[in-house]
């Protein structure tokens, strides 16, 4: 292992500098706010690591920009997150727990300094001592708003909410980390708004906007299951009745829960509401304000984290196991799927 003290101090590039490589692999570091919930520790993948702290929380990738890997996307100002980087996070968050904490990530958005370097040793614990040890200094000695680093200015200084890391399924992060190299990116919008609907969620005032984001999840999650309806079970012009057919299938059965009736479709309960809240006027009226509740948001953001995760691996994690196994000895029923 290398001696961090005997290596070169890491530096970031200057914004000219960045922009010179934006045309090939890159050392991107992202730093997330004191408002998210981590977990504690430092988690490695191949293409990088996350690492939270009480007094820092950021990541690492070595990467290239989305102009290389969409070079005829259409142009958004939203794409702050690199590939590497959104596919990390997307890692972290699909390693939750059914009843679980969150990994709730908090972003620092539109900025993304690249280190200084040529040739970086991501597995290396001093890489993650060195790298933090360049944030802090670097977000002390910010001073200039609109500096290159005055996204950060006065970010650090409080102190992060951490979790135990043994309270998530990190034992399936590398399985999922490499199965999203082969993720639509269909998946990853959906996955992405579960985090931005976090994100709003630590504003009370945002719960309704937090709402919306969980419904884009919602509907990407739907197209997903119609395209494997299609695709892997031959099902012709799948209907979201189809849909619901599935998630009971694979996921209410086993718990002794009725199936859906004829007519019933998709995450049903939050369909009216979902029309209401996107549409101010629709064929069910006119409303002053939307007709949802802050319970909705716990009740999706579980609930389509559960199912991305299992769109992505085909199968269940243990603790969907368990609580089968626990429902069967309580119950006495045998579990149907």
């Amino acid at each position: 292992m290398n001696d961090s003290n005997k290596l070169k101090p890491l530096t970031f590039l200057s914004r000219k500098g960045g922009v010179a490589r934006e045309n090939g692999p890159f050392y991107r570091v992202m730093l997330f706010d004191p408002r998210g919930m981590y977990p504690s520790g430092t988690r490695f993948i191949r293409s990088g690591f996350f690492h939270a702290d009480e007094d820092v929380a950021f990541s690492v990738v070595r990467g290239r920009s989305w102009d290389e890997v969409l070079p005829d996307a259409p142009y958004s100002e939203f794409n702050w997150a690199s590939p590497e980087e959104l596919r990390l996070m997307v890692s972290l968050v699909l390693c939750e727990r059914r009843d679980g904490p969150y990994v709730s990530l908090y972003p620092v958005v539109r900025y993304g300094p690249q280190l200084d370097v040529k040739k970086l040793d991501l597995r290396d614990p001093a890489t993650v001592v060195r790298v933090r040890e360049l944030i802090i200094e670097t977000a002390a000695s910010a001073s200039r708003p609109y500096g290159p680093h005055g996204r950060i200015e006065g970010l650090l200084g409080r102190k992060y909410d951490l979790v135990d890391p043994r309270r998530y399924g990190f034992d399936r992060l590398r399985a999922i980390w490499a199965s999203l190299g082969d993720a639509s990116f269909l998946f990853f919008r959906g996955v992405y708004t579960l985090i931005k609907a976090d994100m709003l969620g630590r504003h009370y005032e945002f719960s309704e906007e937090a709402i919306v984001s969980l419904y884009i999840a919602l509907e990407a999650s739907f197209s997903i299951v119609l395209r494997n309806l299609r695709e892997r079970e031959g099902v012709k012009n799948p209907s979201a009745h189809d849909a619901a057919v599935w998630l009971h299938e694979h996921f209410d059965a086993p718990f002794g829960l009725p199936a859906p009736d004829a007519t019933e479709r998709y995450f049903e309960t939050f369909y009216e509401e979902r029309v209401m809240t996107l549409h101010p006027a629709s064929r069910y009226g006119e409303l002053p304000y939307a007709p949802i509740m802050h319970d909705d948001i716990p009740h999706l953001r579980r609930s389509l984290r559960e199912i991305f995760a299992y769109l992505l691996l085909d199968e269940h994690g243990p603790d969907y196991d368990d609580d089968v196994d626990q429902h069967v000895k309580k119950t006495g029923q045998s579990a149907s799927a």
